[in-house]
């Protein structure tokens, strides 16, 4: 109870507050923006986290994580827009309605969706949480590098359909994680001849770089979709909609738990999400038929869904110290560069900052649905932005930020060049999230293994004396080959017929 009540007051301190409040602005800000979303708003932000206290710094990023979600549902309703790619299954119901003159239906369907799955998964995060790192206490430098091999299949596994780009993309990044001085033997790797590149490529350089400056590029090329079919009745949401609204209650619930644990997996949890609780919503709706034509509950299934990723993707984060998507390897750095370390130990070494982070997850949801319902035309006017406006800004921002963290220009650089491999790869449409992961997690496989093979006196066969290495190695290589094989059998189908 000393525990809550310290996090509690630490959630509530001014600094702490005002640092979740810009966080969750930004997000929205970022997350109405067709073609921005919450990475671009977190990897701005991030340079600026390292003189804060972690709680701060990490209600800062985390109120753009959650934001993003909530503004993303706005032009998906409203000009059929998705602000972040997994608002796409809102504008299925939302847009529709929104023709019918019922726009303030669905953005009070789509906040208060976001709003209760945000809810779901931060209560399924206060449970599960304590419990998974518990199992987690008891593993070793072989168990984490079987995790971490877990972590990238679910990652190839994840974009099945690319999985020659993702695997080649995983590959690209664990070259890149391995640059600089190697710690164990001292020996340069791939710095050809540059002492600046002997400390390696920094990972916010990096991150930036691919996400914000590429975006940015991207963006300058396509442009923000602009319109005057922008159409509310109030410059606020009528609360009387929610009272309908709430009638979903269990739809809500439901979505919120799928969600959750969709989170967990690395990828597109988001988009992942938003369709499987969509199509479980309309599967086990009274009133399937209306899926599609414009009903709220689909817009409650689809946010409930998106908005319960964050939590979700916290819990590997926090009790096994890997993220599962790049959105939580940012976090994973602003651990990191406090000394603090996730893992099944720092639930028990640092129980106040984790009850801290708890009581601002719910107060980010709670500013961010407030936010939003009481200046939702302001917010819904950002579509009309100019194009190039945003992009400079982005790229400015980027700029002095991630100066700012090392003060080199040489990291500049660094994320300039990473910018345009980022929009060549947005421009292609290859999984970007997939080379980011390898860098995050190709360090964490390195080290494992070394200590790994350093309990085997230089033997692997350690991996298979152990029943739970040997269960997770077996059930990545059944993720990784039975989407092979399926595709195997399509292809000789039609030959055998």
């Amino acid at each position: 109870m000393d525990t809550v009540l310290a996090g509690f007051s630490a959630a509530f301190a001014l600094d702490n507050l005002v640092a979740l409040v810009i966080g969750s602005v930004v997000g929205i800000i970022v997350g109405v923006l067709p073609g921005l979303g919450p990475m671009v708003g977190m990897v701005v932000l991030l340079p600026f986290t390292f003189q804060l206290a972690p709680d701060v710094a990490l209600s800062l990023l985390l109120g753009v994580f959650c934001g993003g979600y909530f503004g993303g549902a706005v032009p998906a309703v409203l000009i059929r827009v998705p602000g972040v790619p997994s608002s796409i299954v809102t504008s299925f119901d939302g847009f529709p309605l929104t023709e019918r003159g019922q726009a303030q239906t669905a953005l009070s369907a789509a906040l208060v969706g976001s709003l209760g799955g945000g809810l779901v998964s931060i209560l399924i995060l206060v449970v599960l949480a304590p419990l998974l790192s518990r199992v987690a206490a008891n593993f070793g430098p072989p168990e984490y590098f079987a995790v971490a091999v877990f972590g990238i299949a679910l990652v190839a596994v994840s974009f099945r359909e690319r999985l020659g780009q993702a695997v080649l993309l995983i590959g690209l990044g664990f070259w890149l994680s391995t640059v600089g001085i190697d710690g164990p033997t001292l020996s340069p790797r791939f710095t050809f001849g540059s002492w600046e590149m002997q400390n390696g490529l920094d990972l916010v350089a990096v991150v930036l770089g691919l996400f914000g400056i590429g975006q940015a590029l991207l963006l300058l090329e396509q442009g923000i979709l602009k319109t005057d079919r922008l159409s509310l009745s109030r410059g606020s949401l009528d609360f009387s909609e929610i009272v309908r609204v709430l009638r979903y209650w269990r739809t809500l619930i439901r979505s919120g738990v799928v969600g959750t644990f969709i989170g967990l997996l690395p990828g597109p949890g988001s988009v992942l999400a938003s369709f499987v609780t969509y199509d479980l919503a309309k599967r086990r709706s009274k009133h399937p038929e209306e899926f599609g034509r414009g009903t709220p509950e689909g817009c409650v299934a689809a946010e409930a869904g998106n908005n319960a990723v964050p939590a979700g993707a916290l819990i590997p984060l926090l009790t096994l110290g890997i993220p599962g998507e790049a959105l939580s390897a940012l976090l994973l750095g602003v651990f990191t560069l406090n000394g603090i370390y996730p893992g099944p130990l720092l639930l028990i070494k640092e129980p106040e900052l984790i009850s801290t982070l708890y009581w601002s997850m719910l107060l980010i949801n709670l500013v961010s649905f407030a936010v939003l319902a009481i200046w939702l035309r302001p917010f819904a006017l950002i579509v009309k932005v100019p194009k190039e406006i945003i992009a400079v800004g982005v790229i400015a921002l980027s700029m002095v930020g991630i100066y700012a963290v090392n003060t080199r220009f040489f990291d500049c650089g660094v994320a300039l060049a990473a910018g345009v491999v980022g929009y060549v790869l947005l421009r292609l449409n290859w999984p970007l999230v997939a080379l980011v992961m390898g860098v995050v997690i190709g360090p964490i496989i390195e080290n494992r293994l070394r200590e790994t093979l350093s309990l085997g006196d230089g033997s692997p066969m350690i991996l298979l004396e152990r029943p739970i290495i040997v269960g997770i190695l077996l059930l990545c290589a059944v993720m990784v080959l039975a989407p092979l094989r399926k595709r195997l059998t399509k292809r000789a189908a039609p030959r055998s017929g």
